[in-house]
Formats: structure tokens, C-alpha cells, sequence
């Protein structure tokens, strides 16, 4: 029994050294962008009721009396709570931000069907924020929305809402959008010979000083076959009002090297959980967005082909995780 101990000595200080050790993902950042939130906690409302229900998201500890207002839109088929969008707005919540996340579906074809008609949807979009801002008036105790500092985030089928709800903001009498953050818009692609035809023909009402992020995953919409110019290819192109310096036009790629692997399907900024994507890209740019349009600062982290836009961050044993690719015009390719 004696003999066996120098060799398990050896086995367990391999198993244990630094050569051996599992690549992991980085942490999340302690301050900045992206970084841990300035508000210990948040406080949800909720209201309205079926396909025009919402949520209200306000910061805690502390909480203020007023705060920027952030409009955050779901995906297709997701009918109840806020589970897949939970990271995010827990997120953006304690970041300072009032957050109101409309529930505008509650089945497969209800309230409307896809990109076939897509007005519906709006409309129930449409009346989760208005009854989100009418409870907010209603309790001057919760924390009032900053409305002339007001930002919109739009993940899928929601993307879509979103560009065209801050398309028609005046029309609508909406918050004025002082920045856009769309990961992987997309209708469906159902009707063929179309690229995201529920979107509006026209995005020129969108006023020309909005600043704006458009994320395709490379294993995203434009991966799929005959699907290669749409999602934030065929959104960027109708952005012509938007001078270059204020839009890009962005993608993550797939990074295996560390555990867990960093994927770029459709959802990455999804999840009731975070990763490394979440903090150094989906949060970071939302952040750097909003604090761009209101205060004029982190501008670098969120526009721009700059190097603290494109960084991801490292994995553990240093090597760069792939950096986002950035472009201020379309098409995007994987």
C-alpha cells in the first residue's frame, strides 16, 4: 500500500494542475457595461390580461423616484411569463431602468398568425405598454419612467415589433426611441419569395438621431437555407436615415474552445440564465446603447468597429474568445 502513494501523489497533481484544468467561460465584469448591476434588487408588477397583459420591472435597493424606461419584446411562441427573457430584464432592471415587457401572445396563431398579419400583435404589443405606463401614472410610489429617456429591445418575431412600433412611435404617440437593440429579427419566413415580410416597407419614421444595434448569430436566421438576407439584413438596409457612426450592423460566431461552448443560434441574448455572451455582448451593448443616447458616454462598448465593441472577453487560459464581427452595412455573412 506504501508503493501506491507516490503514484497516486503524481495522479491527483496531475489532475489538479493548471496544464489540466477545464477552459472555462470569463466572469462577469465587476463594473461597467455589462458588469454587475448598481441596484441590489427589482420589483415586478404585473397587469392587463391576455393577448394585452404586461410586466413592470422596477430597481430596489436603492430606488429611485425615477428611472430611463426600457421596452423589452419577447419571440414567437411564448405564451406565458418571462422565463426565456429573465437574465436580461432582471439585468436591466437593477441596472436603473423602469422596464416594461409586454405579453402580447397567449397561442400559436393568437392573436395573430405569423408574419400573414401581423397587425394584431401589434395591436396587443401596443396596449401592454400603454397599460404598463398608465399603471406607473396611477402609482406615483413606483418608480416613474424617464419617458424622454426611453430605449427598445426586440428579440425574433418581438425584433420586428419592435422596428416597426419605433417606426410608428409619433403615429402611436409612444416614447420617442433613443436606441434599438434587435437580436435575430425575424418573422417566421413563411411566405416565400419575401424577405420578413411583417416588417414595414418603410423604417424612415425612426428618428435619424436613434442609435441602433442589429445582432444575426452566424448559426442564426441567415444560416438557414434561402434565409440569407433576412433577419438584420433585410432590417439594416431601411435604416437609411441613421448615419453610419450611430448603427451597426452585428454578429457573434460559435466559440467551442472553453466549457460551456458559446453558441450564436437564434436567441442569444435568451435564457433564464446567463453566459459569457450575455455580459461581454447582449448586456454589454444594451447597456453602452443606453448610456451612449442619454449621457454620452460608453459610446466605444456599443457603435463602432472599436476594439472595446468587438472583445468578448477571455477564457480562462487567456485565449480571446471570438470577437464580434461588425459592419455598418449589409449583408451580414456567417
Amino acid at each position: 500500500m506504501r508503493a501506491l502513494g507516490p503514484i497516486l501523489a503524481i495522479a491527483l497533481s496531475l489532475a489538479t494542475s493548471p496544464a489540466t484544468a477545464a477552459v472555462t467561460q470569463p466572469p462577469q465584469p465587476k463594473s461597467g457595461p455589462g458588469g454587475n448591476s448598481g441596484h441590489a434588487g427589482f420589483r415586478v408588477h404585473a397587469g392587463g390580461s391576455g393577448n394585452d397583459a404586461w410586466y413592470v420591472f422596477e430597481p430596489t435597493g436603492p430606488r429611485p423616484k425615477s428611472a430611463p424606461l426600457a421596452v423589452v419584446m419577447h419571440g414567437y411562441f411564448e405564451f406565458a411569463g418571462y422565463q426565456n427573457r429573465y437574465a436580461l430584464l432582471r439585468h436591466t432592471a437593477r441596472s436603473g431602468d423602469v422596464v416594461i415587457y409586454p405579453r402580447w401572445q397567449t397561442g400559436v396563431t393568437n392573436p395573430c398568425p405569423g408574419p400573414f398579419n401581423i397587425e394584431p400583435c401589434m395591436t396587443s404589443a401596443l396596449k401592454g405598454i400603454r397599460g404598463a405606463l398608465a399603471y406607473l401614472r396611477a402609482h406615483p410610489s413606483s418608480v416613474q419612467p424617464q419617458l424622454r429617456r426611453t430605449s427598445y429591445f426586440g428579440f425574433s418575431f418581438g425584433g420586428i415589433i419592435t422596428a416597426n412600433l419605433a417606426n410608428r412611435w409619433r403615429s402611436l404617440h409612444l416614447p420617442k426611441p433613443r436606441a434599438i437593440f434587435l437580436d435575430d429579427p425575424h418573422d417566421g419566413g413563411l411566405i416565400a419569395g419575401r424577405d420578413e415580410p411583417a416588417l414595414d416597407r418603410s423604417l424612415a419614421g425612426i428618428p435619424s438621431t436613434t442609435l441602433f444595434q442589429c445582432h444575426s448569430g452566424a448559426e442564426g436566421v441567415i444560416s438557414q437555407q434561402g434565409k440569407a438576407n433576412q433577419s438584420c439584413n433585410a432590417v439594416f438596409p431601411l435604416l437609411r436615415q441613421i448615419p453610419a457612426r450611430s448603427k451597426d450592423l452585428v454578429m457573434t460566431r460559435p466559440d467551442r474552445h472553453g466549457t460551456p461552448a458559446l453558441s450564436s443560434t437564434h436567441g442569444v441574448c435568451t435564457g433564464r440564465s446567463a453566459d459569457a455572451y450575455d455580459w461581454n455582448f447582449c448586456w454589454k451593448v444594451w447597456d453602452a446603447l443606453q448610456e451612449c443616447a442619454y449621457f454620452n458616454r460608453y459610446c466605444r462598448y456599443a457603435l463602432g468597429n472599436t476594439p472595446e465593441h468587438r472583445n468578448l472577453g477571455r477564457w480562462s487560459d487567456g485565449r480571446p474568445i471570438i470577437p464580434l464581427t461588425i459592419q455598418d452595412r449589409a449583408p451580414i455573412r456567417p
